[in-house]
């Protein structure tokens, strides 16, 4: 799958609470990635994942373009392959991605000592050198720094998304966004009346993933539905800067 098309159409609305690993399928590395996993959880993600040999080919594309666009933090392993002593190119090629559409506070770069620089288009990107065994405590501290200093918010992403957001669609999350989510995280058409500006700014929001529709069935030919509004769609609002809007 293309990139692009896969950026365009297949992002969710919702980060996965996992550290997305890119380095090389060459089993050398699996120690390595045991650690990672290890410093991963101890840090309250759900797990590392790492994408390796096995998948189709194609499926390989679509885990590492997922893994990538909506994965909370990402590292990259831009060590030599011992074989080679060099990069692998698949995992620059990922790095070049995530470049690109990922903030720089999204992702860390780690890289076992090597008087073999990396190749020029991707030397200005800050890494993380360690000497000999890779250190889970090491590790943790980088880790860390990183996640201080992510924002969610503040992402292109996030800001493409709230520039896109007519006045109807505005004016609606003046409305119906409440002041505590633990309660009041979906709402109806009940909410809105016959209002065709508004049903038409639901599905403008649904569209930019900033809520999303839900059914249950109730049993006996019955069902019940709701808007529910998603962590991105918190994000957008955070990033709109409305803090308080239902008394």
């Amino acid at each position: 799958m293309h990139g692009k098309h896969f950026f365009e159409n297949f992002w969710n609305s919702e980060q996965k609470n996992e550290l997305f690993v890119c380095m090389p399928f060459n089993n050398s590395f699996d120690d390595k990635f045991k650690k990672i996993d290890n410093v991963a959880k101890k840090l309250g993600f759900d797990k590392a994942t790492r994408t390796k040999e096995g998948w189709m080919a194609n499926d390989i594309v679509h885990e590492i373009l997922d893994g990538i666009g909506n994965s909370k933090t990402l590292l990259f392993d831009v060590s030599n392959i011992p074989e080679t002593s060099r990069v692998n190119e698949n995992v620059l090629y990922e790095l070049g991605i995530a470049d690109a559409i990922r903030e720089p506070e999204d992702f860390l770069l780690i890289r076992e000592k090597s008087d073999i620089k990396l190749p020029f288009d991707v030397s200005h990107i800050r890494y993380n050198e360690y000497e000999g065994d890779l250190q889970e405590s090491w590790l943790k501290e980088k880790l860390e720094e990183v996640l201080k200093g992510q924002n969610w918010f503040k992402s292109r992403r996030i800001e493409a998304a709230a520039k896109s957001i007519d006045s109807a669609g505005f004016d609606l999350i003046l409305k119906l966004y409440p002041t505590n989510l633990v309660n009041e995280d979906h709402f109806n058409d009940l909410s809105i009346g016959d209002n065709p500006i508004a049903k038409l700014a639901i599905l403008r929001l649904i569209d930019l993933g900033i809520i999303w529709f839900a059914t249950e069935n109730l049993g006996e030919g019955k069902y019940g539905y709701a808007y529910h509004w998603t962590p991105f769609g918190r994000e957008v609002i955070k990033y709109l800067n409305i803090k308080k809007i239902k008394t």
